[in-house]
């Protein structure tokens, strides 16, 4: 009998979006290959007690997977943490949510082997360096100066990426029905990297080459909102808006994220 493989991944499906981002994915986990051994655990979220839509759950037939149904609509986050406690057997586990689109070849296998590195606690498919305290209208700003760190904040985007599910399970994951709270979780003061820096791990940004970048790289990384993001390896409903703007949106955007370093290393 086969080992079970040690690595889950996890997948988010949210009702509200319908059926074509489930296809997006089954699509891409079909034309690219992961280049790792993996147990796919599909999490649905959103649906209450209704039964799932069929043209939902029609892509899923394309792969062997297992579903994971929760009782009550959570934020992303909320889920992972769920997902985490359900995948007893997993030593690691790679989230990716409902916007996610792999993109190239050997992509899991080029996160898990940076996560395997030495003080490395979390790596990414992208990361920002925005500060929600920073970023506040001034009347916020009092109140936002005890959640979150001021701009440089570096923090792993929870679009996708990967963490070991010990370390994972050690963390105070602390996320409310508000979307707000789940801006604490990835990026405030006791936010998930904040948490890991603390034990001593540290946090990458893996691009298409394989290359995990310390938070310092990340302006001049061209993953998200950098150059034309073309060494990105994981996609998602933010890449593609940065993707699809013109010259001067971009600019907007990289700004927000990355401040004087977009273009002094773009």
């Amino acid at each position: 009998m086969s080992a079970v493989p040690s690595v889950c991944l996890v997948h988010l499906v949210w009702a509200p979006l319908g059926p074509e981002p489930v296809a997006r994915f089954v699509r891409a986990h079909r034309a690219v290959d992961p280049g790792l051994d993996h147990r796919l655990l599909v999490v649905l979220n959103g649906f209450g007690a209704a039964p799932v839509p069929a043209e939902t759950l029609a892509p899923l037939r394309e792969l062997e997977h297992e579903q994971l149904r929760l009782t009550e609509r959570v934020q992303d986050l909320t889920a992972y943490r769920l997902a985490a406690e359900h995948a007893a057997w997993a030593d690691r586990l790679c989230f990716l949510n409902s916007h996610a689109e792999p993109l190239v070849d050997d992509w899991l296998a080029l996160l898990d082997a940076r996560l395997s590195e030495p003080r490395v606690g979390i790596v990414g498919a992208t990361g920002s360096h925005e500060s929600q305290f920073s970023a506040a209208a001034r009347p916020l700003r009092p109140i936002r100066y005890f959640q979150y760190p001021p701009f440089p904040n570096p923090h792993v985007r929870t679009n996708g990426f990967m963490i070991g599910r010990d370390d994972m399970l050690a963390l105070a994951w602390r996320v409310g029905r508000r979307k707000r709270s789940a801006y604490h979780l990835e990026s405030g003061n006791r936010g998930i990297v904040r948490q890991l820096a603390a034990r001593g791990l540290e946090a990458r940004v893996v691009d298409r080459d394989g290359r995990g970048l310390p938070p310092a790289e990340w302006p001049g990384s061209r993953t998200f909102r950098s150059g034309a993001q073309e060494r990105l390896l994981i996609a998602d409903n933010r890449t593609r808006e940065y993707e699809r703007a013109d010259q001067a949106r971009r600019e907007w955007f990289a700004s927000v994220t990355w401040g004087d370093a977009a273009f002094a290393r773009s």
